[in-house]
């Protein structure tokens, strides 16, 4: 069989994709002929659903079995956790001829017209109505009735920016691949944790086969992290810390340029949309109303925050007798308070915390109260690291997941959810392929700990990832994945939940040596520890939500010099310490400016009070209640987007949003 046949008859296949084939030498070296011939097909659908008459449409004429966005998918997906050039190269070559077909399907009149017909006049059940309802706002909110040259200048911009975004990634990508530390003194840094000392100093016996007992650092989360927590060199954390904010804001990978032509053309688009500026075109579509109700809700908190942040900031002071506390001072000396003052050590409290009992108990707690179970498949990946399942409920095959929870160079940073195979019914069913990425620590040769936020993040995404599994609805756009923006984090941050609650920690964490229950003495230290410098925390988060909204409903700059200068003034006007001139964070903000979080970074921090108000009410019923499970998903999980967010809450809490809990929950009342 020809490799190219081979390649659309194994995506063709509906149980989980053959990802080590995919990512194969012979695939990538014919992957732009069949996204070519792929897309010819799509073309061509397309073209016959607008010549088909009225009368003959069917609602399952919009249903489309996409071998196209799945193969997409796959390739994306291995550019974010294998990038390389040969899969860049595909990508930034083909993209602009998808980009050109996805415009003409978004700017199709005849496409809408047909849609609004059908509303009209097919007789659709409760879902079918609501997929075309959305379907319809969404080119009513494009102006489907712009001219044609404003037509026209929306999809140059659109092909430009996703062009821009992807040098964004690859620019943070590669700069964190360059970056290497070497330490020699090993006094500074003998407090690190050993399996961080371990990695350190293999790498650098690996790179300069030396047997000099030197440590040589990358840009690994875990490592860098504990060098700003457990370095006494304080010169060291400092450019460790400069490092950080500096990623991508000079020479060959320098994303200032990029981010300030991202700026001018997102507002370009929302001007040619009828919006003021393009916070009010990213609102649209969010349960949040305007720019100046995000800015009236972050900046209260803020201030709330930023005033215990200034008690937590003396108590630092005072316990250690420092005259000034610099940023890169901050995480060591809150982990020494932590240790000395309030008797809590975050590598004892890690060792209940590892890997493979923190996924055995996931899975476990999520087979039981959302009724699911959980299959592990054998199967070789694009890499060892990289786990495969089977979820099942009632005896269906509901959907593949799988976990790629470790750290490599050529990741992208963070952790994510997503899914390279939606849920698809016609013409054969096939489940969804829903996935989550982590950078976790990994230790060779023995067992895995994770320190607590690195278990509460698993559980995190693996909320959005069951959030999209779970979903009843038979059509993949109402899935979890679709709702609001600003309340898609409300089932993840929820998970969360359940890896740092009193209840939890008492009946479901081990130690990973003697199978021991957490002790009673430290669950009563971490009860203690909770708001511990929550208000940094927050005033933290809030400083990022407050400049990425300014940034998109501001006037921009006109050059490279005034960005640096605004971006500076705005962080230091939200932020307790002064930031200087070297200040770069914002050319590695990934969120805001190569992912799909611009003037929408409030979400957070918005869908955090609704996860806490709903939270409290959980507490209330009991956290480990059937009855609370089985009313959660019918209300939320299970629902998706088959409405609007704002309903989904209420059919929950019986009443509108309350921030009582959020405050409590960090102390900020």
């Amino acid at each position: 069989m020809d490799i190219k046949e081979k390649i659309i008859e194994k995506l063709g296949e509906k149980w989980f994709p053959d990802l080590k084939f995919f990512c194969s030498e012979e695939v990538l070296v014919n992957a732009i002929s069949v996204l070519e011939k792929l897309l010819e097909k799509e073309k061509n659908d397309f073209a016959e659903f607008l010549n088909k008459k009225n009368e003959d449409l069917t609602f399952e004429d919009l249903e489309d079995d996409s071998l196209l966005d799945y193969f997409w998918s796959i390739l994306n997906h291995f550019e974010s956790v294998e990038s390389n050039e040969k899969i860049r190269k595909i990508i930034e070559e083909f993209m602009p001829k998808l980009q050109d077909f996805w415009n003409e399907v978004a700017y199709s009149k005849p496409y809408f017209e047909k849609i609004v017909y059908m509303n009209d006049n097919l007789k659709l059940d409760s879902e079918q109505k609501r997929i075309l309802f959305l379907a319809i706002k969404s080119y009513k909110d494009r102006w489907i009735d712009l001219p044609e040259e404003k037509q026209e200048r929306i999809k140059e911009l659109n092909k430009k920016l996703w062009e821009l975004s992807e040098k964004f990634w690859n620019n943070i990508v590669d700069a964190k691949k360059e970056f290497e530390y070497v330490i020699e003194n090993f006094e500074i840094i003998k407090d690190l944790p050993k399996d961080v000392l371990d990695l350190t100093k293999n790498a650098y016996k690996q790179k300069f086969w030396e047997s000099k007992e030197w440590y040589l650092f990358d840009f690994d989360p875990t490592s860098v992290s504990a060098i700003m927590k457990y370095c006494t060199g304080r010169n060291v954390r400092k450019d460790f810390e400069k490092a950080s904010y500096t990623v991508a804001s000079s020479w060959k990978y320098d994303n200032r340029g990029i981010i300030l032509e991202m700026l001018k053309l997102k507002e370009q688009k929302a001007k040619i949309l009828w919006f003021k500026n393009y916070a009010e075109l990213s609102l649209n579509s969010k349960m949040a109303e305007s720019p100046e109700q995000i800015f009236d809700l972050i900046i209260w908190i803020s201030q709330k925050a930023k005033a215990k942040a200034k008690i937590e900031i003396e108590e630092l002071k005072k316990y250690f007798g420092l005259e000034d506390l610099e940023t890169y001072d901050f995480a060591y000396f809150s982990r020494k308070l932590k240790e000395e003052k309030y008797d809590v050590d975050e590598q004892i409290v890690k060792q209940y915390f590892e890997f493979e009992n923190v996924l055995n108990y996931l899975f476990k707690f999520v087979e039981k109260f959302y009724s699911i179970e959980i299959k592990e498949l054998k199967i070789e990946s694009y890499h060892p690291d990289v786990r495969v399942y089977e979820v099942w409920k009632n005896k269906k095959l509901i959907s593949y997941y799988f976990l790629d929870a470790f750290y490599r160079k050529g990741k992208r940073p963070w952790a994510w959810a997503d899914s390279i195979r939606s849920k698809q019914y016609l013409p054969t069913e096939k489940a969804p392929v829903v996935l989550n990425v982590c950078n976790f620590l990994k230790v060779e040769n023995w067992k895995t700990t994770l320190y607590m936020w690195d278990v509460e993040t698993l559980f995190h995404e693996f909320g959005h990832a069951i959030h999209e599994m779970l979903s009843e609805s038979k059509y993949s756009s109402l899935s979890g994945f679709n709702v609001e923006w600003d309340f898609v984090e409300l089932p993840s941050q929820l998970m969360e939940n359940w890896v740092s609650s009193k209840d939890s920690l008492k009946l479901l964490w081990k130690h990973f040596e003697t199978w021991e229950y957490f002790p009673d003495d430290l669950i009563e230290k971490l009860e203690k520890l909770k708001t511990f410098m929550t208000g940094n925390f927050v005033a933290r988060q809030n400083e990022f939500a407050l400049l990425d909204m300014t940034l998109y409903s501001s006037k921009i700059a006109e050059n490279i010099e005034e960005l640096d200068k605004n971006i500076l003034e705005i962080v230091n006007k939200y932020w307790l310490h002064k930031r200087e001139k070297d200040y770069k964070m914002y050319t590695s903000f990934s969120h805001i400016f190569g992912g799909g979080y611009a003037a929408w970074y409030y979400s957070y921090m918005w869908a955090e009070i609704f996860e806490a108000d709903v939270f409290a009410k959980i507490k209330e019923m009991w956290m480990f209640s059937p009855e609370t499970w089985k009313k959660l998903l019918s209300t939320i999980i299970w629902q998706g987007t088959r409405k609007d967010a704002s309903e989904l809450f209420f059919d929950f809490m019986w009443r509108e949003v309350d921030n009582k809990a959020f405050m409590e929950r960090y102390w900020l009342n």
